[in-house]
């Protein structure tokens, strides 16, 4: 792989619980709009994808997770280990690096279908509060996910202020891009909102690291 490409196509088992999540998620969001969110039990929701409640339980953890996962996490987690071909380096120039294949990946990983799910989404989560105060701990869990990924690609300390930061800067500027998207009545095509949001945080990346 040469240092300006990226591996972004994730392992045959990682991809395989990618479709099944996203599978059961489609499931579970179905029945929830046709019978509400409180009515319908993980029990159910299981019998409906053909599969046991132990197998959603061991997939997504909680009933709030069928509505706020989002199989682009673990995508954009994969596509980040693998900038620079695994080399440890400089942050900036790991962003140098990432920049030209932004709208790649988000071609590849923001579909209709994801498109979709995060619009329903993210009516639950304005409207269930355990869906919302979840959500707050899923988004916490992710920043850690990435400042880990960021110190394993920079050779840096974990606890690093400036990569804590940067986890930061990255995981809840795109929650502020899904509440602009909200709030415009999703107006525009969410690959174009995360294109604008990215490139951003890019920008703030750059003048941290500088």
């Amino acid at each position: 792989m040469s240092e300006s490409t990226i591996a972004s196509t994730p392992s045959l088992w990682e991809r395989r619980k990618i479709e099944a999540m996203s599978r059961i998620q489609r499931v579970a969001l179905e029945l929830f709009d046709e019978h509400g969110y409180r009515e319908v039990t993980v029990e159910r929701v299981a019998g409906a994808a053909g599969v046991s409640p132990s197998s959603i339980y061991r997939y997504f953890g909680t009933k709030e997770m069928l509505v706020l996962y989002d199989e682009t996490d673990p995508q954009a987690l994969e596509v980040m280990r693998t900038v620079g071909g695994g080399q440890t380096r400089d942050f900036v120039e790991l962003l140098a690096i990432a920049r030209p294949l932004v709208p790649v990946v988000l071609d590849e990983i923001v579909t209709d279908d994801v498109e979709y799910r995060t619009r329903v989404r993210l009516g639950y989560v304005r409207s269930i509060p355990e869906v919302k105060s979840r959500q707050t701990e899923q988004w916490r869990a992710l920043e850690n996910e990435f400042r880990i990924a960021f110190a394993e690609l920079t050779g840096r300390d974990a606890n690093d202020l400036k990569l804590r930061m940067a986890a930061a800067i990255c995981i809840w500027s795109c929650m502020a891009a899904l509440d602009h998207w909200e709030g415009t009545g999703f107006a525009a095509r969410l690959r174009d909102v995360y294109a604008e949001a990215v490139e951003a945080i890019l920008v703030s990346l750059e003048a941290l690291f500088r």
